[in-house]
């Protein structure tokens, strides 16, 4: 195994319980369905980079690939990606993290554990990049018993990820933390 440095990008179907919840169990599916069609389709049309790898999380697909790997803006990939889905109604938080993660560079496939009865499906080894995501989108809802309000939809960006890519964001961002990761909203 080799350790190196990725990008993550999250997206996730923000308000996945209420459409679950309010509509009917058909109108769900289909829903649900569409959110995970697009997704595939741009994932296939236009990848994020040449070694990109991805999670179906079930409520948001994560993608991560090697810091400099990336074949196009991956700011601007995460923006029309949001905006394909808002199309469709669909509020999205998207998440842009950098950092350290383990890759076995002989077979960078996912491995299936047989743990007695217990099938293990391991999808990633240590990852920051990934866990920053997980953390930014846990903060974008926030917790209505503790008073704690969320983030709410949008564009996040990890400082890291932003610094990892020679950007400077125009103004003086208001700092969002989670789990010791810094983040900025960089749209709706």
């Amino acid at each position: 195994m080799i350790d190196e440095n990725a990008f993550g990008l999250l997206v996730s179907y923000f308000n996945i319980e209420d459409d679950e919840y309010t509509g009917e169990r058909e109108e769900f599916i289909e829903r649900y369905a569409t959110f995970t069609a697009l997704i595939r389709d741009r994932l296939t049309e236009k990848a994020p980079g040449t070694s990109a790898r991805a999670i179906d999380l079930g409520y948001a697909f994560y993608v991560e690939l090697p810091d400099g790997e990336q074949g196009l803006d991956l700011i601007g990939w995460l923006r029309e990606m949001r905006a394909t889905l808002s199309e469709h109604e669909f509020d999205t938080a998207g998440m842009l993290t950098h950092g350290s993660c383990w890759v076995d560079a002989e077979d960078p496939r996912p491995d299936i554990v047989d743990c007695g009865s217990v099938k293990l499906f391991r999808a990633s080894r240590p990852s920051e990049p990934l866990r920053r995501a997980l953390l930014a989108e846990a903060a974008t809802h926030g917790d209505e018993e503790q008073g704690l309000e969320g983030w709410g939809p949008g564009l996040y960006l990890d400082v890291e990820a932003v610094e990892a890519l020679g950007r400077k964001p125009k103004n003086t961002p208001t700092i969002l933390r989670s789990g010791g990761a810094e983040f900025f909203r960089a749209g709706s």
